[in-house]
Order: C-alpha cells, then sequence, then structure tokens
C-alpha cells in the first residue's frame, strides 16, 4: 500500500520565508526610528526628554556589532525585495 505523499506548494513556501524576511525588517526599523530618536550624551534618551540645548545624533546609525551584521540586514533588504518582485511577476504572469 503506497501512503500518499504531500507536495508542498512552493509559492506558499516562498510567500511565507518573504512575510518573515519582511517582520525581520520591520523589526530592524523601528530599532532603526528607535535610535535615531536618542540623545548622543551617553545616557541614551529620547529627545522629547531633554533640553533643546543638548546635542542630538546628527545621521541614525544601526547599533550593530560589526560591518558583518550591518551588510546582513542590507543583504536581506535587497533579497526581500527581490523575492517580493519575482513572487509579483509569478502571480501577476
Amino acid at each position: 500500500m503506497h501512503v500518499p505523499s504531500f507536495k508542498r506548494d512552493p509559492i506558499r513556501e516562498e510567500m511565507r520565508r518573504i512575510n518573515r524576511e519582511s517582520s525581520r525588517l520591520g523589526q530592524t526599523s523601528r530599532r532603526l526610528v528607535e535610535e535615531a530618536s536618542m540623545v548622543s550624551n551617553g545616557r541614551n534618551q529620547p529627545i522629547r526628554s531633554v533640553s533643546p540645548s543638548s546635542r542630538v545624533k546628527q545621521a541614525p546609525m544601526l547599533l550593530v556589532e560589526s560591518r558583518l551584521a550591518r551588510r546582513k540586514v542590507v543583504a536581506a533588504a535587497a533579497i526581500s525585495l527581490l523575492l517580493a518582485y519575482i513572487l509579483y511577476r509569478l502571480v501577476a504572469g
């Protein structure tokens, strides 16, 4: 007797993977926005709770341990955009 095997739907699997990547990128962007609203006086206080004369960071920076981690974040964003485009072409075609 042969047990039927269930085949995975590649489009559904790809949509799940893109959704996970999107969620990770959303978390990273929220963290970037949060870090951009901090004051660089060593205490990391939100801007709205300090005096206007405090020195504020000029450019938002992702506080990661290494350049490799930054590259991974950028690569994940690029890959998710590419996969989203491929999925769009598959569904539209």
